[in-house]
């Protein structure tokens, strides 16, 4: 405690020191491109910080003490930055992704039996397109990033980047690296989170079928309960450390099909889900939607054959924008903002119901942009927690439109792209409200999951996958161990008052 005090001295004494040194003027301009750049979302990325880092070099002169040896001091800036903000009300904690390397990338393609058919010559080429469109859009030089061939052993591509994205038929190119007739998922998961560093995303495209060498004439129930037993076990150590995005695409398949209890194959010609699993640290999962360089990437959702995704992680991941509006026509009752809340009011007091309808309607404008969860999952208002003293709930979630961008709102707006509905029959004393966004196994798990695949026939055969459920199950359960209570994505925080 003592040491965070003098910490904030001896910052406060440097901004006043910078204040002399840089000059009023100069000085000035650069806090006003700060509020500008990071006042409303918290986080100045990588074009924004060479925004900041050019007009510094112009003013190089008046700017002396962020600079030493004529080079930028990196450090120095983000101090002074870190410290405008902490001592503005509220006081906010930015994300300054300046000076950041490059993503290395880790590659995984499964090449098991199963998987060699959404490649095949009398495929539509979907699954090829999807998976070099992603790898194109990544930053950096494609030759810097490593691939693996993975089945029953995780081996080295021989080949290069260039060569497997060049390639006409992937599977070809990669026959006879491994035991095709088997997937080490265990292995696999177990490499991509112990082998994946703080500089790096590990990418694995799969079929998500668990299978083993002896699975012919085993209950499937057995197979399952080991699947999620697996996955539990693989991931109760690092799940703090690191989030797990998991997308689900579909492809043409056309070749033979390996049922779970059979040694050989069924020709099958149609669609085929496959999955598409994106590893790195809580950190970085959160940089791909803030980072301009990696936003491209992070847009899953525009691949060629993608359907859902969903994002494994502990607690807290993203920190949206957020703001009560003022004035709008959807407000019922009367309140006052708190003094010295800026433009971001979360802070309301004398709250009163409405004199006509007798009950109280808040609308909180929320930016729900930049995060990798499904749009459909975003909006459903089943997917939120609502805790407070007195009675609120959220009656609607919808985007923000022309007519709620009036100038005495669009300073309370920022960057939102929704508004939230919020219902009360009134407030009787002081209290927080915590709004947060559950973080759930989606209905499409369960929808995409088949306990028996041994009919190639069978009506949800080209939507589902053996036994998905309850790999994904498994993964859950040791995230949720690791949360405080059930896993959220992000959390808002309100204050009312009566």
């Amino acid at each position: 405690m003592k040491n965070n005090s003098l910490k904030a001295l001896f910052m406060a004494l440097l901004a006043g020191v910078l204040f002399v040194a840089c000059g009023g003027g100069e000085k000035k301009a650069l806090n006003r491109m700060l509020l500008d750049v990071a006042d409303k979302d918290e986080v100045i990325d990588a074009t924004e910080w060479e925004q900041i880092a050019e007009f510094l070099d112009g003013q190089k002169a008046h700017f002396k003490d962020f600079y030493k040896d004529g080079e930028l001091d990196i450090d120095e800036v983000k101090d002074y930055i870190q410290n405008f903000f902490e001592n503005r009300r509220p006081p906010k904690k930015i994300d300054i992704q300046a000076g950041r390397r490059t993503l290395g990338v880790n590659f995984y393609l499964e090449r098991s039996g199963s998987m060699v058919p959404y490649d095949a010559a009398g495929g539509d080429g979907s699954f090829k397109a999807a998976i070099v469109g992603m790898l194109n859009k990544l930053p950096g030089s494609g030759d810097d990033n490593r691939i693996y061939v993975v089945n029953s052993e995780i081996n080295a591509y021989p080949r290069g980047y260039s060569q497997f994205i060049s390639d006409p038929n992937i599977f070809e190119s990669t026959k006879g690296i491994g035991d095709a007739s088997s997937t080490d998922f265990e292995a696999i998961f177990q490499q991509l989170l112990d082998k994946t560093g703080e500089d790096e995303l590990s990418i694995l495209v799969t079929d998500m079928i668990y299978s083993t060498k002896q699975m012919v004439g085993v209950n499937p129930q057995k197979v399952f309960a080991e699947a999620q037993g697996m996955t539990n076990a693989v991931f109760k150590s690092q799940v703090k450390e690191k989030g797990l995005l998991i997308v689900k695409m579909v492809g043409s398949f056309n070749g033979p099909y390996y049922s779970y209890n059979s040694a050989g194959g069924q020709q099958y010609n149609g669609r085929r889900p496959y999955y598409i699993v994106v590893v790195g640290s809580n950190a970085n999962i959160a940089r791909l939607t803030r980072d301009e360089a990696y936003i491209p990437f992070s847009r899953f959702s525009e691949l060629r054959g993608y359907e859902d995704m969903y994002l494994f992680e502990t607690d807290d991941v993203y920190k949206p924008y957020y703001s009560l509006l003022l004035e709008n026509e959807q407000i019922r009752g009367r309140f006052r903002t708190v003094h010295g809340q800026g433009d971001q009011i979360r802070d309301i007091e004398n709250v009163e119901v409405d004199r006509n309808s007798g009950d109280l309607r808040l609308v909180l404008a929320v930016d729900l942009g930049g995060m990798l969860i499904d749009e459909q999952y975003l909006l459903d208002i089943d997917n939120y927690r609502v805790e407070s003293d007195d009675a609120l709930v959220i009656k609607e979630i919808r985007p923000v439109e022309q007519k709620d961008v009036s100038p005495a709102e669009r300073k309370h707006l920022g960057k939102a792209t929704h508004l939230f509905i919020l219902e009360s029959e009134g407030i009787k004393h002081r209290q927080t409200v915590n709004i947060k966004l559950m973080n759930r196994l989606p209905e499409w798990v369960e929808a995409s999951s088949s306990d028996d695949d041994s009919s190639v026939g069978g009506s949800g055969f080209a939507n589902t996958t053996f036994g998905l459920k309850y790999l994904l199950q498994g993964i859950y359960d040791s995230y949720r161990k690791h949360s405080k209570g059930e896993p959220y994505y992000f959390e808002l925080k309100l204050g009312l008052d009566k």
